[in-house]
């Protein structure tokens, strides 16, 4: 057996343990089917605003990647603090037949169970030991463990950290449950740590950035393969400026630093109305290319298809797990 070959890769049908995050904004339905069809498993992002109709759309270009289910082996990941005021979403993303549904950002349990009943997989990513609990207690067939390092939103305990004492904890108390990581895993050697470590999978953002399939202007790929791990910040002023309804508190989102993070990204006495005069048109920040990514940036080398940035990290892990266990 393949030392890529995981509970989460045999549940999932797909070959290798790497899964695209659904990054919104950035991860639509030519770069979930891309990563499906380099053997991974791709993922389409959906956003706060986004309409049943793209989400319909993206969904059948990701199901051209393979056939799972009735509509290919890709998965599509929704906030679940925003399907409270938007079941459409959810609705949509059932309909469209997927092999997983991503439920983050908040108690999962309202939803399992209606994507259990149409045979679709459940996967929780969670940032504290708390969410862990609530996520296994809402019957969730896969955790992801998501690190700080991570790009966009995000918590506040490192990867490591947060990565081994989710391991220890399942190790025990959901032995069944397999568990993906995401922050900072950009190379084989990521994705062969994490699988040393126990886990079955790594999850994938930042380094798809610059691929030619994902969404966003040449700029932000540009951008992408330009900044440097150390460029990025943490912080809510992105969603107080755009007005969205996030929890900074316990969801900062990873951002490149540009003026605009610099400026306000430390400043506790700004106000919600300065931040949104200052990205609005004519604003003195209203230019700033908005960049979220995560520590692992810095690995981001060129831009190139998502196929080869999910192959050669496969090829690299398997090289380096076969110097210790054998392929």
């Amino acid at each position: 057996m393949s030392v890529l070959s995981t509970r989460l890769t045999r549940m999932w049908g797909c070959d290798l343990p790497v899964i695209g995050a659904p990054m919104a904004g950035r991860a639509g339905g030519e770069l979930a089917a891309a990563v499906s069809a380099a053997g991974g498993l791709g993922m389409i992002g959906v956003g706060a605003a986004t309409s049943p109709e793209w989400i319909r759309e993206n969904a059948e270009t990701a199901g051209t990647a393979g056939a799972a289910g009735a509509g290919g082996n890709f998965g599509i990941g929704l906030m679940v603090w925003n399907l409270a005021e938007h079941p459409e979403q959810f609705e949509a993303a059932v309909a469209a037949d997927p092999t997983v549904l991503s439920l983050a950002f908040g108690d999962p349990a309202p939803w399992v169970p209606e994507a259990h009943r149409a045979g679709i997989s459940v996967v929780a990513p969670v940032n504290t030991m708390p969410q862990v609990r609530e996520a296994l207690a809402a019957d969730v067939d896969v955790l992801c463990v998501q690190g700080t390092d991570a790009g966009g939103h995000t918590g506040r305990v490192g990867t490591m950290p947060l990565m081994q004492q989710v391991l220890d904890y399942v190790a025990v108390q959901a032995p069944g449950v397999p568990v993906a990581v995401a922050g900072g895993i950009a190379t084989g050697r990521g994705l062969a740590a994490v699988l040393a470590a126990g886990a079955d999978a790594a999850w994938i953002g930042t380094a798809l950035l610059a691929s030619s399939e994902s969404l966003g202007s040449g700029e932000l790929k540009d951008a992408a393969v330009a900044a440097r791990g150390r460029d990025t910040a943490l912080t809510g002023i992105y969603d107080r400026a755009e007005q969205v309804a996030w929890d900074t508190g316990t969801w900062p989102t990873r951002t490149v630093r540009n003026g605009f993070v610099d400026r306000y990204a430390g400043d506790r006495d700004v106000t919600d109305g300065e931040l949104v005069a200052a990205r609005a048109p004519g604003g003195p920040y209203a230019d700033d290319l908005k960049l979220h990514a995560g520590q692992a940036v810095g690995m981001v080398l060129r831009r190139e298809p998502a196929a080869e940035t999910v192959q050669r990290m496969a090829a690299d892990a398997t090289r380096l797990l076969s110097r210790y266990g054998g392929a």
